[in-house]
């Protein structure tokens, strides 16, 4: 999984599109083995957007994003996390751990909602 956030400073940027630099990490099994910060100040709209898809990112976690980015993301496959705020290492986190439960079923919730007929 490539996950790209859009920073201010050490924090998740308020919009996508004032974002100075941007936080790529490459997460494997779970695991962070790589983080980068990348410069963007300097990108409009599209050549953000196509960098993005250049470096492989297939989620984007942001504060907000315009609605034209969001759905260009979605048309070309990258999921879009948004209202995402705080530092971003912390959200990172959050985000990876909500991952690593999905679909998880603890033991015994499974089987008290089991009728018998």
């Amino acid at each position: 999984m490539n996950i790209a956030i859009p920073l201010f400073k050490d924090r998740v940027s308020p919009h996508f599109s004032t974002a100075p630099e941007m936080l790529i990490v490459l997460v494997e099994k779970n695991k962070v083995y790589f983080v980068s910060r990348l410069n963007i100040a300097q990108l409009s709209g599209p050549e953000r957007r196509k960098k993005i898809v250049s470096l492989g990112v297939d989620t984007i976690l942001c504060g907000g994003i315009d609605g034209v980015s969001k759905e260009w993301f979605r048309l070309k496959g990258i999921s879009v996390i948004e209202n995402i705020m705080g530092d971003a290492m912390d959200a990172l986190n959050d985000f990876l751990e909500r991952e690593k439960n999905k679909g998880v079923i603890k033991k015994g919730v499974a089987e008290d909602n089991i009728k018998e007929t």
